[in-house]
């Protein structure tokens, strides 16, 4: 007996100690990288399973010898199947890191695949013991458990038999099998459960798991993630105040939605979740805006010391909190100076989670707000910037994300005078912040048709004080009737627009300067609507489709490259604005109208080139007024003819809109567009600037 006993345990040993050089050979091939003789390796069954042990227990090694091909090479080469031991250590291990797998292309769903097929092709057992088996599990009910949408099926049967998760692992014999992805997934679903439950604002520590990257970015259906259902569910459930709490939660997790729509976050966080909860979202923040403008405000009338300032800001926080109180503000936009953003950042430090648009060195210390309170429009500033009211949008840009700095120049003046193009009969009123500021701005709303509760608007002492010297401001007539804006560029003809690199800067009012009528006839021959010229965008798209008829308005927008913005803005243009010069068919597609042929070849807007020196030296001189971003970008298409903006914008290091504003506003007439889009310049041009770089050369 004992004879024996020491021959099994030989026998035993000798087995661990060939399993350990297996491990310590493919440990080796993992680190040298060199596999030869691994697939014939692989037909013995004690390398199938050490590798499979090796992918479950060692991580750093498994990663190595991990691939789809190696997984292939096994099955093929186990045959006519893997032994028990390999296929539960492989079943472990496609629990274990489960989406995690699809790091390496297509992997989850091939180890999926193989496990079902092993499963298939595995007999059931002769006896069964006290535990349930974990391949009989699997054998019978892997087609729903080993899918994407596994966990949640398995929640969702584990919450209707009103059972514990751990406890459900453990009676299918899969105890062990929830300690990695697959079982964290699970619980994630459990913490929307919580969520489902949870009070309007209420606290719960599931909130920090979820802001766990590795559960909120779990999978959850088909392209939605945990922390998609996650905003779904307490957006959904909040009213018009989430509460401190559950927007913290929002916004650590997915950030402030009021960013431009091609940023990676919103493409990753919010488009998914639908227009209708975005917007919901941002009217929250519309109280945030509010907050932190007030609070740079405040500061600094307290920095500056001047007591006028300190005295006003009292009256001036009661009046915008009013028309949030009434519920007035639907949209707001808030910008702040450099210095101003520092010290909000100062004060509030971590609370500051939103965003917010920058304004350039002039406006350095003050912070602006847009205000959208339907009926009408305002825009606030600090110290000594008016407030401006509006009966209409002023201007699309001023509440695009696409966009993120703002001038002096652009509120004050820009702003206004789009207002005035769009909205020819209607007035606006620019207000200084002086004693009976209140009081202009209820009578010019008054005078419009619209009514405020000035009381919810004023302190009470004001408020009495008003009634006495004012009365209630009487509503005269219907308020004025506003047509929906005509989408103007989502930039200041004036904005500055800075260039990076070595390419230097231009100026978005270098563009707009006068220029020389061969070089710019189409600008100085355009109509005028409500006396002011058409943009260059409208006169781009006249331009396009005189050179390219029955075009679709996908088609021009392709060939100025430009966003989703742009498109809206062609298509208000077409719809508004230059209506009368384009016609559309029964196809859509658009074309000239004979009022803008004739437009068109009234301006000569692409005249033949003539190529004599003689007509080249006006051109000449103008090229040598030229910035130097501006001549950078025309050598460009001198010496890369046909190329497209965005490769231009590429080598310089700009958005695509820049050499477009370039194109159509310093630039134009001196290239031409081919049909695929591509720019050249023209014949007079490329001798023009031959001319020069001979004469430069010379001198």
């Amino acid at each position: 007996m004992l004879v024996e006993k020491v021959a099994r345990m030989k026998a035993a040993s000798g087995k661990s100690d060939a399993f350990d050089a297996m491990l310590a050979r493919l440990r080796d091939m993992a680190s040298t990288g060199r596999f030869d003789g691994l697939p014939e390796l692989l037909k013995r069954r004690l390398t199938a399973r050490a590798l499979t042990w090796l992918w479950l227990n060692d991580e750093a090694m498994g990663r190595r010898l991990l691939s789809s091909r190696l997984l292939s090479v096994l099955v093929d080469a186990q045959q006519p199947r893997l032994t028990r031991i390999t296929l539960q250590q492989l079943a472990q291990f496609y629990f274990r890191r489960f989406d995690k797998l699809d790091e390496h292309d297509g992997l989850r769903e091939q180890l999926e695949q193989i496990l079902l097929q092993q499963l298939h092709l595995m007999p059931e057992p002769k006896v069964s013991g006290p535990q349930t088996d974990p391949l009989v599990t699997l054998k019978r009910d892997g087609h729903w458990l080993l899918p994407p949408d596994g966990p949640v099926q398995l929640v969702e049967r584990v919450r209707d038999s009103g059972h514990e998760l751990g406890q459900t692992f453990e009676v299918m014999g899969l105890q062990g099998f929830d300690d990695g992805r697959y079982g964290d997934i699970c619980r994630a679903h459990f913490y929307l459960e919580t969520l489902r439950g949870l009070a309007p604002g209420e606290y719960d520590p599931v909130l920090d798991e979820l802001q766990k990257p590795a559960v909120s970015k779990a999978p959850y259906e088909g392209e939605r993630r945990i922390g998609h259902v996650a905003l779904e569910i307490l957006i959904d459930r909040a009213g018009q105040e989430p509460g401190e709490v559950w927007q913290n939660f929002i916004l650590n997790l997915a950030g402030d939605p009021r960013i431009a729509s091609t940023a990676a976050n919103y493409r990753e966080w919010w488009q998914p979740l639908g227009e209708a909860r975005i917007q919901k979202v941002r009217g929250w923040l519309s109280k945030e805006d509010l907050r932190l403008f007030l609070q740079a405000v405040e500061q600094y009338g307290l920095e500056s010391g001047k007591e006028d300032l300190k005295r006003m800001f009292p009256a001036r926080k009661l009046f915008l909190e009013g028309l949030f109180a009434l519920g007035l503000i639907r949209h707001t936009r808030l910008m702040l100076g450099r210095n101003a953003k520092l010290s909000v950042k100062r004060i509030l430090g971590s609370e500051v989670k939103t965003s917010f648009a920058g304004m350039d060195s002039a406006m350095s210390d003050k912070a602006v707000i847009y205000l959208d309170c339907g009926d009408f429009h305002l825009v606030e500033g600090s110290h000594s910037f008016k407030i401006w009211v509006y009966l209409g949008q002023p201007g699309h840009w001023v509440k695009s994300y696409e966009r993120n700095q703002f001038s002096h120049f652009d509120l004050t003046t820009s702003l206004p005078n789009q207002y005035k193009a769009a909205y020819p009969s209607l007035p606006y009123e620019a207000v200084t912040h002086n004693g009976s500021w209140q009081r202009k701005v209820f009578d010019f709303l008054a005078d419009n048709g619209i009514a405020l509760d000035i009381e919810k608007l004023l302190s009470r002492s004001e408020y009495k004080a008003y009634l006495s010297k004012y009365g209630l401001p009487v509503v005269r007539g219907k308020k004025a009737r506003v047509e929906p804006l005509v989408q103007q560029s989502a930039k200041s003809d004036s904005a500055p627009v800075s260039q990076g690199g070595a390419t230097g800067s231009v100026s978005a009012h270098r563009m707009a300067e006068p220029r020389p009528p061969a070089v710019d006839a189409f600008a100085s021959e355009a109509p005028r609507a409500s006396g002011t010229e058409l943009t260059d965008t409208q006169l781009s798209i006249l331009a396009y489709l005189s050179k390219h008829p029955e075009s679709l308005m996908g088609d021009i927008r392709q060939a100025l490259e430009g966003d989703e913005a742009l498109f809206y803005e062609i298509q208000d243009a077409l719809r508004g604005s230059i209506s009368s010069y384009v016609q559309q068919n029964e196809v859509f597609q658009w074309s000239l109208s004979s009022k803008g042929e004739a437009l068109l070849r009234k301006a000569d807007l692409d005249p033949a080139p003539n190529t004599s020196d003689a007509d080249q030296q006006p051109l000449k001189a103008t090229l040598q007024h030229l910035g130097t971003f501006d001549l950078q970008v025309l050598w460009y298409f001198k010496n890369n003819p046909g190329d497209k903006v965005r490769h231009a914008a590429n080598v310089f290091g700009v958005e695509a809109r820049v050499i477009n504003q370039v194109l159509y506003g310093s630039l134009k007439g001196m290239c031409v567009q081919d049909k695929q889009f591509g720019w050249s310049v023209n014949e007079t041009t490329r001798l023009s600037l031959e001319a020069l770089d001979k004469q430069d050369r010379a001198e």
